[in-house]
């Protein structure tokens, strides 16, 4: 995989598993609203199970992402000044 293709899939999980903390966090602090939006599926007890579970593997993809972003790797090819922008 190139640099590209691993930084973008690092950038859409972050933003699934953000989502996913807030989702469930909702669900812990207003089940009944989260209830009834998920059809039953999420549940006071099984939002609080993930997200208790879910700070790991967000820690970890949020310093991927910071990682990747800084880009240590090298440095971003700059655009050259044209003629007259001095």
């Amino acid at each position: 995989m190139n640099y590209r293709r691993i930084a973008n899939t690092v950038h859409w999980s972050l933003l699934v598993l953000t989502l996913l903390v807030v989702v469930t966090g909702l669900g812990i602090t207003e089940y009944q609203v989260i209830t009834a939006v998920t059809f039953g599926l999420l549940g006071k007890a099984l939002a609080f199970k993930l997200h208790l579970w879910l700070w790991i593997p967000f820690v970890i993809v949020f310093v991927a992402h910071v990682v990747l972003t800084v880009r240590p790797f090298g440095r971003r090819p700059t655009k050259s000044a044209s003629p007259g922008t001095q």
